[in-house]
This record gives structure tokens, sequence and C-alpha cells, in this order.
């Protein structure tokens, strides 16, 4: 039976409690092992704990740790650079708005005469523009002058019929005889008073109609039965045919005088108070870019141009040789002079839009916008906004701010 038995059933290890003898555990021992050795025995746990871990639970575990590592270093270094941040933006404040301001200050002297130029885009036109005329119904026999043409002051342009004109002016001088007659004939006999006033007025009608006619035919623009030219100029326009009859005071042609033009410019309504009549200008005209023309200022036009915020200069140009058309475009400068205080560009803050300088007072630096008059590499010209002696602010101007106290170190002039 057992010989069975131990065939069939395997063999066993024996265990260790069942051979090894066991210690006594004396009074107390339990005890003294379990608070003595408790961190030894903890060691011991986590050591079989990680022993009997898979390898990947090992590379887990040291990823978390690592993970965790680099987060705290994270926090700490962020928490570092923000400290540091603080206190730099903490000084700066602390330096440009409570800190005394250490500067160079530039004392404003005397005014001086700047002298500028405006410039700005025109159109030309002639100076004078004549138009031909009669003052009574004529026939017009011949044209002399056609568009285009240059003529010359007294030369003649329309020859009228001599015989219409005289056969009116001998007209009226008989209607004005017989209205003499007349008046006198109710004057010597006694005829009521209402009578002899309605002849007197009808005398003096037909009177002063025969001599305007004379002092029409005596005009300066007719002479020998032809109109004249009353300047030297260009024809521009032919209003009439031969053999056509012309209405009193009629144009029959237009003339234009190039010996001058006028160029209306329009300048920027900043410039107003610098521009002044008589002011020398030059035109360059576009289509001639090296032509340069001396004019004058003779007319300012104080109306605003809404859209392009200008105003209208009138520049004349005397041209001898007429280089100048009529619709040309040019572009003009004018000459302007004023009084401006010269100070230091560098003291200028946006010298090109809305100016500003630290005007010193009492110690301390208040911003104070300027005006511009003009400038040159290094300096500005300013005609408003200082005062002779004012103490302005040439350096730093980018650590002060309005209101700042401030201590001058040295003084320019």
């Amino acid at each position: 039976m057992d010989e069975r038995r131990s065939s069939v059933l395997p063999d066993y290890p024996e265990s260790p409690s069942e051979h090894k003898p066991q210690p006594k555990k004396e009074p107390g021992s339990e005890k003294e092992i379990t608070t003595d050795n408790k961190h030894a025995e903890c060691e011991y746990q986590a050591t079989n704990e990680a022993l009997l871990l898979p390898p990947r639970a090992h590379k887990s575990t040291r990823n978390k740790q690592n993970q965790t590592w680099r987060s705290r270093s994270s926090t700490i270094a962020l928490a570092l650079t923000l400290t540091v941040l603080l206190g730099v933006v903490i000084y700066t404040l602390w330096y440009s708005m409570l800190a005394t301001q250490q500067i160079t200050a530039f004392r404003v002297g005397m005014q001086h005469t700047v002298v500028d130029t405006v410039g700005g885009g025109g159109l030309v036109a002639a100076k004078q523009t004549f138009n031909v005329q009669f003052p009574l119904p004529e026939h017009v026999l011949t044209i002399m002058a056609q568009p285009g043409d240059h003529v010359k002051i007294n030369q003649p342009l329309i020859r009228l019929d001599a015989t219409q004109l005289n056969a009116q002016v001998q007209q009226a001088f008989n209607d004005a005889a017989a209205a003499q007659a007349y008046l006198n004939s109710v004057s010597s006999g006694a005829i009521n008073p209402v009578t002899v006033a309605a002849a007197q007025n009808a005398y003096q009608v037909a009177n002063n109609h025969y001599h305007a006619l004379v002092a029409q035919t005596n005009s300066p623009t007719l002479r020998n039965g032809n109109l004249i030219s009353p300047v030297n100029g260009v024809v521009v326009n032919v209003l009439i045919n031969p053999g056509e009859v012309f209405g009193a005071n009629e144009i029959l042609m237009t003339l234009m005088d190039q010996s001058s033009v006028i160029v209306h410019t329009q300048l920027p309504l900043a410039n107003l108070q610098q521009i002044h009549l008589g002011a020398p200008a030059q035109i360059t005209p576009s289509a001639l870019p090296n032509i340069n023309l001396k004019g004058t200022v003779t007319g300012i036009i104080p109306q605003v141009n809404p859209q392009t915020d200008t105003f209208q200069v009138d520049v004349t140009v005397a041209q001898p040789q007429q280089i100048l058309l009529s619709g040309m475009s040019a572009f003009v400068r004018v000459q302007s002079q004023q009084d401006a205080f010269v100070i230091p560009r560098i003291a200028v803050l946006n010298p090109d839009t809305e100016s500003t300088v630290f005007v010193i007072h009492n110690g301390r630096a208040y911003m104070q916008q300027v005006h511009i008059a003009g400038s040159a590499p290094d300096i500005i010209y300013v005609d408003s906004g200082l005062s002779l002696n004012d103490q302005i602010v040439v350096l730093p101007l980018n650590r002060l701010h309005n209101g700042q106290q401030v201590t001058i170190n040295t003084v320019e002039r």
C-alpha cells in the first residue's frame, strides 16, 4: 500500500518548518524585534517588492520620478525668473518716476529770421483774357484772324460794314435835329407847359442816342471800320463768320495775353501764416522739369479745400518767351520768411507730428507742444510754444515722464 501510494503521489519538498527547529521566543523578544528592526524590515520588504516587479515597472517608476523632478525644477526656475523680472520692473519704475534724473539742458536764445520754402502743385492760366465786342448791331464783312494766331496790339481782327454804321449815325443825328426843331416850335408858341416838357424830354433822348453812337464809333477797338486787338496775345476763339449780322455787345472773338500768366497753386493749410503777398516763388513746369521760372505771389485766397486741407495762392509769372501755356501743370515753391527760435533737433520728440519738448520749471520737466517752422540737419526752427530763456531738456528724453524732478548737469546755448 505504501509502495503503491508512493508511486502515484508526487514527492513534495519538506516544509522547512517541519525539519528546522523554531527558535524559542522569550518574553519581550517579539516587541524588541518589532521596535528595533522595523526600518530594516521595511527596507527588506521594499527591496523584495522591487525585485519582484517586472522590468517595465522599474522603467515606469524611474520615468515618473524623473518627471516629478523636472516639474519641480521648472517651477523653481519660473519662480526665480518672475522674481527677477518683478525686481527689474520695480526698480525701473522707481528710477523713472521717483528718482531725480540728471539731465543736459538747452537755453533758448533770441529768435532768428528763417527762410524756408513751401511747395505745392498748380495749373497755369492766362492772366488776361479779352472778349472782342461792339456795342451796336453790325454786319461782318471779313474775319482777319483765326484761332491760334498770335496778334499784336492794334492789329485788325474783324472788318465791319461801314456803310451801315454810318447810316446809323446819320439817322441818330437826324432824329436829334428833328427833336430840336420841334422843341423850338412849341417853345415859341402859346402852348401849355406839358407839351413843352414832353418836347424837351424827346430832344434829350434823341441827342443822347446820337452822342452815344458817335462815342461808340470812336471806340479804341474800332479803327477805320475794323475791330482791332487791344493787346498782344493769341486768338483763342472766333464766334462769328463773314456775312453774319451780330447783336449789340455780342462776343465775336476771344484773345488771351500770353506775356504773363498766373499759376493757381494749392499749398498746405499749416503754412498759411508763412505766405505773404510779394513773396518770391519758383515755378517748374511738369512737362519741362529742367526749366525754373521766377514768379511773385500776387494773390492769397483764404478759403480751405476740405478734401486736401490746402488753400489757393496765385503766383504771377512774367514770360517774354511764352514758355508756360494755359492749362499746363507746374510745381510751385514759395519762399517764406519768419522769426523762430533755433533749438537742437535731439531735444524734440516727434518732430514730424505733434512735436513736443520738455521745458524745465521749478526743478521739474514738463511736456510742452511746439510748432515747427522749418528744420536743418541738426536744428529745428520753432515759431510758437517757447519763450526767450526757456530751458529745455536735451538728454536723456527716454527716461523722463511729465512732471519728473530733474537736476541740471550742464546747460548748452
